[in-house]
């Protein structure tokens, strides 16, 4: 049997309307689709800025029982401060335009030595690494008045991972842990001058 152009044309109109109801079908799947992906990432944003705020809240908890102790206490690494300041923040512009900024959670000082101690709830080795290449080259440029001092290094946080404490030992960074109700110089090391 020979098709007619009359045949062709209503097989191709067949064609044409099976075609856009699969392309409807598509559409309808498409877009339940991303109602189904916005959904889950609203709920993933929410969980994050949840998980944040978790974190930050550990951070503050962290810094504020080091910075209530050390305020005591006004010793780190067997040497004794006169002053204990934190949050210790500054900015400046380098001399090749580039910005500097920084924030000390911890600055101990007296009249020949600085020590500067970072807080973290749980500290690991990329935070040792951070503080070793950083914070004493930050501190001078951005508080020249403390230029010739001795600068110290610690860590204080409530849990250390193993590889942070192997990193501190070969950076000479003290360590401080909180126990019970007191905190403790945690280092068996020497701690290094920066």
């Amino acid at each position: 049997m020979k098709k007619t152009a009359e045949n062709c044309r209503t097989e191709i109109e067949k064609y044409r309307i099976e075609t856009e109801k699969y392309r409807a079908e598509a559409e309808k799947y498409r877009a339940e689709y991303e109602k189904r992906q916005a959904d889950l990432d609203a709920r993933f944003a929410a969980m994050s800025a949840e998980v944040a705020g978790i974190a930050k809240s550990n951070g503050m908890f962290a810094e504020d029982v080091y910075f209530r102790s050390l305020w005591r206490q006004k010793e780190f690494a067997g040497i004794h401060f006169d002053d204990v300041s934190d949050r210790l923040k500054s900015k400046i512009t380098l001399p090749d335009g580039r910005k500097l900024e920084d924030e000390f959670d911890i600055v101990m000082t007296n009249a020949a030595s600085v020590a500067l101690v970072e807080t973290k709830y749980r500290a690991r080795e990329k935070d040792v690494e951070e503080l070793a290449e950083t914070a004493a080259k930050n501190f001078r440029l951005l508080f020249p008045a403390y230029k010739d001092f001795k600068i110290y290094l610690g860590l204080g946080a409530l849990a250390f991972e193993d590889k942070a404490v192997i990193k501190a030992r070969e950076y000479g960074i003290g360590l401080i842990k909180r126990v019970d109700d007191t905190i403790e110089y945690a280092a068996d090391w020497e701690v290094k001058v920066y």
